[in-house]
Formats: structure tokens, sequence, C-alpha cells
């Protein structure tokens, strides 16, 4: 990653890093937001996909306009279809690893 950003921001070379964010990412399939309700007082926001720094707080402006009863915004993003995983439980972790590899791989050789 760092070798990519730098021929980016070449501004950058020889920067030290303190910590670095490794993980999950939340991506939905369509790649746009899932956000909603499972229940009356219940929300939730994934599928983020890769915007999560950006959209996080209008996700949580949004649930917050819904927890005050201006639900307006959140049915909006409610009605954006998803659809589950591909091979269901059985194939997401073997899938999620293999892809995880896939790019590991594909970052250390570009």
């Amino acid at each position: 990653m760092t070798r990519r950003m730098t021929r980016v921001f070449p501004q950058l070379k020889g920067v030290k890093f303190d910590s670095v964010w490794g993980g999950f990412v939340d991506i939905s399939l369509n790649r746009a937001p899932h956000w909603g309700r499972l229940g009356d007082n219940v929300y939730f926001a994934q599928g983020f996909s890769g915007h999560g720094v950006a959209a996080t707080g209008l996700a949580g402006r949004v649930i917050a306009e819904a927890v005050r009863g201006q639900a307006g915004r959140l049915d909006t993003y409610a009605k954006i279809p998803h659809h589950p995983f591909p091979g269901g439980r059985a194939l997401r972790t073997p899938l999620l690893v293999a892809a995880m590899a896939w790019f590991k791989l594909r970052d250390a050789l570009w």
C-alpha cells in the first residue's frame, strides 16, 4: 500500500505511519449503502463499500433523524434492493478468504 500511495503522492515518501488499518471491508453486492431498521427501535448501517469515512457521518445523521421521528431519508435508503451473498453461509467464508488472498497478492505485485 505504501508503494502505491507514494506513486500517487510522492511527497509522502519516507513518512512513517503510527498505525494502519487492516480488516474486513464492508462491501454490499450492489456497492450501495445498506441502512434501515430491524424493528421499531433497532437501526442498522452497513455496506459502506469503501466509502465508510464519508458515509458513516451521513448514516449517523439519517438514523438520528429517524429516531427523532423524521424517517423520510432512512426510508429512501431502505428501499435500495440488496441481495444475499451468493452461495449463502456455506460459501461466504471460503470465498471471503480466497478474495482477501487474491487482493493481498495483487497489492504485493502491483
